[in-house]
């Protein structure tokens, strides 16, 4: 195990090993969970950041879905129109995925690129064909119809 000293103001140190007293803890094992927490905290964080999508392929992404979306009247004229550009929508869990057409690689949600599933089951009055969960759609259905 390591040894390391640092400097710290003698006011904040007697304060600091009063509040170990009171725990009935040791400054020292303390500071080792305090420094174990840091390290976790910061693995987590470049963790999410990792998983993040490059903004720029978003981006480019997101013009993509738009020009395809602006020939689009219906579900099947979304998906050919994506096509040409070398993507697909494909469900996944309670919405839809934008897919590489070539490799089936995942790319984004439909809602980070553009509409999200339930707002494009609105616009084509349709759930996507094949969905997994057709109640999501006819329940947006539903709730439109209601209004």
């Amino acid at each position: 195990m390591a040894e390391t000293l640092f400097h710290c103001d003698d006011l904040l140190w007697r304060r600091f090993a009063a509040i170990c007293r009171a725990r009935d803890e040791t400054p020292g094992a303390v500071l080792r969970d305090l420094v174990r927490l840091e390290v976790q905290r910061n693995e987590r964080r470049k963790a999410r950041s990792d998983e993040v999508i490059d903004e720029q392929l978003l981006v480019r992404l997101r013009l993509l879905v738009a020009e395809a979306l602006a020939e689009a009247q219906d579900w099947p004229a979304l998906q050919s129109a994506l096509r040409r550009r070398g993507l697909r929508f494909q469900p996944a869990g309670g919405g839809l995925n934008l897919i590489d057409a070539a490799t089936g690689d995942p790319l984004a949600k439909s809602s980070q690129v553009g509409p999200a599933y339930l707002a494009l089951v609105r616009r084509f009055g349709a759930g996507f064909p094949g969905h997994p969960r057709p109640g999501l759609a006819a329940q947006a259905l539903a709730r439109q119809a209601g209004r």
